[in-house]
């Protein structure tokens, strides 16, 4: 069970146990084949969504939900640290984010800014406990192999083209080299779905997937018969064997790889092409590897690129797209020192990106119909102590400031975790424009002062906006799972058109 005493070590370990029996296929997606009776009519407001996944907890005071700028000034109080940046006015009235995000300012005019949403599990330095919730909505260990959101979505609604998979998860190696990654598998997967409704990996667009090609010199009819030989000899197996669900599920990927070959996701790649000059250029990183602090962390171009990639899937018929900036502890947004200078640099990675990516899909007619989502695990505050994250898990959430000097610019910026309240974005997919909701305090701890939202409440409203009950739900081991803790999942109607 977790608690303030688990460490990261033990909390990993236990992680890689959950997770060890999932796999993530490449090719095994699809509809459930039995009727989903507990599925309600909704009449949905999106019929696709792009998840875009920034971990390792950003700081909303200078991003999402700015406050007042205070230069460093060596010796100042942490209590005076309220933002490291200027507030820049947006597109949509009276609403302002963190300058540095000059491009989706410009956008803002088609978007809701949640400023309030609210936790009261406290999750100390353990970024995967985090991660695992916002991504299943349920705090691990849950019990079960809790499916992601994108494995609800795939399961629940299917694909919109017969050859397109419905769940893609662009940006994220596919590596279970360690305990950490194991983990992370596991709560971006279908959970006990199963593998029809795993992820499509693509660790990085530019390189393609050679999975959708065949190998040199093999012609697609060669292909063809021996796919069909493959068929032959599994009919002469006995029945139990032909029938069994393993058996059937390989028998899935096979048809299915097949199919990707000549599917529009094959042709979605071919982007370097199609695209013109000033479309690729404009989803570049406003900052390149060489020029930033950390040169062995950097994910800025495979992040735009895979922005891009998820537009051409999304009008290729692609149902959920989920684009990582891939996370690194201690690394991009995982920040416990030189918070201002590092974020500074973040945000000129994703900012055009972003920006282009929804300028895209209005132009395109898609914005309508196509919810994006921006989010992170947790908030940021200021360190409750000088070497930031050392604190006791939970200490920072109560934090004033009033105690810690910043002695120098290595100190100067958000580097405490902060469950207690952090921010999303969204637009399109239904969900008003131009529009904030919920308030937070002008001084630390800056935890919601009006209209708090529980991520229960996050993931339901998502869901409306898609067409499912917050009450939709499987069965597993004799009793029902469902898409939101327990079913009682209230959508904010105030959040959506």
């Amino acid at each position: 069970m977790l608690n303030g005493k688990l460490n990261r070590r033990r909390f990993l370990k236990t992680g890689a146990m959950t997770a060890a029996g999932v796999g993530l296929s490449r090719f095994a997606w699809g509809a459930s084949t039995e009727t989903e009776k507990a599925v309600a009519k909704l009449v949905p407001k999106a019929d696709a969504m792009i998840h875009i996944w920034l971990p390792g907890g950003i700081a909303q005071t200078d991003t999402w939900d700015p406050k007042k700028h205070t230069p460093f000034r060596a010796g100042m109080k942490g209590s005076e640290l309220l933002g490291t940046c200027e507030a820049i006015p947006t597109s949509a009235d009276g609403v302002f984010l963190g300058a540095g995000l000059e491009n989706l300012a410009q956008v803002m005019n088609k978007g809701t800014i949640l400023r309030s949403l609210t936790n009261e599990t406290k999750f100390g330095a353990i970024h995967l406990k985090a991660q695992y919730y916002m991504m299943t909505g349920y705090l691990f260990p849950s019990g079960v192999k809790t499916p992601s959101i994108g494995a609800v979505v795939a399961r629940t609604l299917g694909r919109r083209d017969p050859n397109v998979p419905p769940y893609i998860y662009i940006g994220r190696d596919i590596d279970t080299s360690d305990e950490e990654k194991l983990f992370i598998s596991e709560y971006i997967g279908p959970g006990f779905y199963g593998v029809n409704y795993a992820p499509f990996m693509i660790p990085d667009p530019a390189k393609g997937l050679s999975t959708l090609n065949a190998i040199s010199g093999m012609k697609m009819d060669r292909l063809d018969r021996r796919q069909e030989y493959l068929r032959a000899i599994t009919g002469l197996e006995e029945k139990e064997l032909q029938t069994a669900n393993k058996v059937s599920d390989y028998q899935k990927v096979m048809a299915d790889a097949r199919a990707m070959m000549d599917s529009p996701v094959k042709r979605a790649f071919a982007y370097r092409t199609e695209e013109k000059p000033e479309v690729l250029k404009a989803y570049e990183p406003g900052v390149g590897e060489n020029d930033v602090m950390d040169k062995s962390y950097y994910h800025g171009r495979q992040f735009g690129h895979g922005l891009l990639l998820a537009r051409r899937l999304v009008e290729a018929g692609a149902r959920y797209i989920q684009v990582e900036y891939q996370y690194g502890p201690f690394k991009g947004f995982d920040m416990h020192e030189n918070g201002q200078s590092r974020m500074v640099e973040m945000k000129r990675q994703v900012d055009r990106p972003i920006a282009r990516l929804i300028k895209e899909l209005d132009e395109r007619g898609l914005l309508s119909r196509t919810l994006v989502m921006i989010s992170t695990e947790f908030g940021r505050t200021i360190a409750s102590a000088p070497a930031a994250g050392k604190e006791p898990d939970g200490f920072a959430e109560r934090n004033t400031g009033e105690k810690l000097i910043i002695e120098n610019e290595k100190m100067y910026g958000f580097h405490g975790h902060f469950s207690s309240c952090n921010a999303m974005l969204f637009f399109g997919g239904g969900f008003k424009q131009g529009f904030v909701y919920g308030k937070t305090a002008a001084e630390h701890p800056m935890v919601a002062v009006e209209n708090p939202v529980p991520l229960i409440d996050v993931h339901a409203t998502i869901y409306k906006a898609l067409g499912i009950p917050a009450d939709t739900n499987y069965v597993t081991e004799g009793r029902p799972f469902y898409v939101t803790n327990n079913g009682k999942g209230q959508a904010v109607d105030a959040m959506l058109a």
